[in-house]
């Protein structure tokens, strides 16, 4: 049977890469929320046209908030998914150790 490694370095680098993607995502929601420079609604005058340019407006800034949100909580996921699995990593390594030095004091 193939034997399973984990790159406990990739894993680190690959973690950190996540966590910069999250640091940056963080940085740029306060931007978006209401009363903030992405917040605000821009002003689309009172020709017949503005209605629905506020409404598109309105939409598309919801979706970009629930989209963002989604991607924070993916990213969240992921490092604790990465966390476990270098902690599943070690404890393994820890545990083929204490094998190898039961079979060492077998011979």
């Amino acid at each position: 049977m193939a034997e399973r490694v984990i790159d406990t370095e990739a894993l680190e680098e690959y973690r950190t890469l996540v966590r910069e993607q999250l640091d940056h995502l963080e940085s740029l929601i306060p931007r978006m929320e209401h009363g903030q420079r992405l917040g605000l609604l821009p002003a689309f005058g009172q020709l017949d046209a503005s209605a629905t340019a506020r409404t598109n407006y309105e939409a598309f800034h919801q979706t970009t908030w629930d989209n963002l949100q989604d991607l924070r909580e993916a990213l969240h996921g992921m490092i604790k998914t990465l966390n476990d699995s270098a902690d599943l990593a070690a404890e393994a390594d820890e545990t083929s150790a204490g094998e190898m030095d039961g079979y060492a004091d077998l011979l």
